[in-house]
């Protein structure tokens, strides 16, 4: 079984605040530790009259400069995952996350990333409902909501895919995955 990490949507574009440019700094330094087999990263593509627009008049990350990973973590990317709304998993997704784990169902997914109580909470979510344990590194989220955003999200995944599933460990090594 290889441990897989899915870095949401860690997009220049989403990386304007303090917040989460320190986030930036923290995931870029879990990358390095080298603790993952296998890296997977979503990118947010926003499109001309998407919901988003409709809903909410947000045109953010339409630009290409907006949509781009940072080069100090797309060294460490195997995958990229494109999704035009705030989940990425599907049957699909879900076949790929088995090739990716030796053609085994993963028992496990480690999720960091933006914004918790968005595009995390719902990926986390989902691989929850297609019986894949989701474990949201919560030292490793945050929001560009704010910190009341960040505990919103915190507090519902608590509810929907249960407290255990949310690690405030500080990642140093691979061995600590197997406590988790």
């Amino acid at each position: 079984m290889n441990d897989i990490l899915i870095i949401v949507d860690m997009q220049k574009g989403f990386l304007q605040s303090d917040r989460t440019k320190e986030l930036l700094s923290k995931v870029e330094a879990l990358l390095n530790k080298n603790i993952f087999d296998v890296v997977i990263a979503t990118q947010f593509l926003n499109a001309d009259n998407s919901i988003f627009e409709k809903s909410f008049g947000w045109t953010g990350l339409k630009r290409e400069e907006e949509q781009e990973i940072p080069l100090e973590l797309r060294k460490h990317i195997d995958y990229f995952e494109d999704k035009y709304i705030y989940n990425c998993v599907n049957s699909n997704f879900v076949q790929r996350l088995c090739q990716l784990n030796g053609g085994n169902y993963p028992e496990k997914i480690f999720i960091v990333g933006v914004d918790t109580e968005c595009c995390v909470l719902t990926i986390a979510t989902s691989l929850f409902e297609n019986n894949i344990r989701p474990i949201v590194l919560s030292e490793y989220v945050d929001s560009n909501g704010g910190k009341e955003s960040h505990i919103a999200g915190l507090i519902a995944l608590k509810r929907l895919i249960g407290e255990k599933q949310i690690s405030s460990i500080k990642l140093e090594s691979k061995n600590q995955l197997k406590t988790i």
